[in-house]
């Protein structure tokens, strides 16, 4: 543990200290507090709560050493490693599919929100360093030909399983890609995913992208525990301009340009920034792991918003096969 956690920079003692303080603080309400986390940005029910001001859960030490939200592994089909969450298969009164990167798998834990809500399946198909598209990052060779067969192997998947209707979509924004000269690069990339999603069966009817979200600095950490022990808002302190951290989501971008009732967008982007900054902190919880994912914590304090979302588009869908 003390080797993986030296980056942060500061002293083995201290690291170990944060971790045990965070445990601490996990076996406390404080993520049931009013206004925790996601919950201190709801436009709808504005909250602010003052006691959260100087609290960070977990601390940068523990979000790096824990996992995303639990997922089973399904048996072996021959055709793409796929896990479940949710709703118990004899239970759920749907399913569907999060598809993706590590990204995806980050957001997990939002989507178990959803799941249990509304008693749904949630089946993660996703590869670490692999978005669905027909645009590969660049990658290590074998990397690379993993990549190519995934996503060769995910509409199949879906072919046979076609009672899984709902795919949602979500990737790293800013992953390398080889982008052919006099190329612009949101472009290139956008229209590499509007390839993949046509390569989709009918049956998948409804494919929605999650906007991905910002990035940080990795000594962002630095200043979250430095603010601390100043005992300064580590959230507005340590914030990120917006211009820098929030950047162009290809997958979005294509889902806005093909105007297709198939294809929609999740934005959470609200939620993890404002007008002008993005703060590591927001309502006492770290938002990140590290540069580019977020904690588990927060992703959960997120699902609410991800709930009330995707049930407005569900009910859209809904109004959709009523009038067709």
């Amino acid at each position: 543990m003390r080797a993986a956690l030296a980056g942060f920079g500061v002293g083995a003692a201290m690291v170990l200290a944060a971790v045990s303080s965070a445990r601490e603080e996990a076996r406390t309400p404080v993520t049931q507090m009013p206004c925790f986390g996601a919950a201190s940005r709801d436009p709808v029910h504005p909250c602010h709560n003052p006691r959260l001001r100087l609290t960070v859960v977990p601390s940068p030490a523990e979000a790096a050493i824990t996992p995303n939200a639990p997922c089973t592994d399904i048996k072996p089909e021959g055709i793409v490693p796929v896990c479940g969450f949710g709703a118990h298969p004899a239970d759920a009164k749907d399913s569907f599919a999060l598809v993706g990167d590590s990204h995806a798998q980050h957001w997990r834990a939002a989507f178990r929100v959803v799941a249990d809500a509304n008693t749904w399946r949630g089946l993660s198909i996703t590869l670490t360093s692999c978005e669905f598209s027909q645009i590969v990052r660049d990658l290590p060779p074998g990397q690379r030909a993993s990549c190519l067969k995934w996503n060769q192997d995910v509409p199949r998947w879906f072919a046979q399983h076609p009672e899984v209707s709902t795919m949602f979509v979500a990737d790293l924004a800013s992953a390398r890609v080889v982008v052919p000269p006099g190329q612009n690069r949101t472009d290139y990339v956008a229209n590499g995913y509007v390839s993949a999603w046509q390569t989709l069966p009918d049956s998948v009817k409804h494919i929605v992208v999650v906007r991905d979200t910002p990035v940080i600095k990795f000594n962002t950490f630095n200043c979250v525990q430095r603010a601390r022990q100043r005992r300064l808002p580590p959230g507005s302190t340590c914030a990120l301009p917006r211009s820098t951290s929030l950047l162009d989501d290809p997958a979005a971008v294509a889902a806005h340009r093909l105007r297709s009732p198939r294809v929609s967008i999740v934005d959470l982007t609200h939620y993890v920034c404002g007008r002008t900054t993005c703060p590591p902190v927001i309502g006492g919880a770290l938002v990140y792991k590290d540069e580019t994912h977020l904690t588990r914590v927060y992703a959960t304090s997120l699902g609410p918003f991800l709930l009330r979302r995707v049930d407005q588009l569900a009910r859209g869908w809904g109004e959709q096969v009523s009038s067709g």
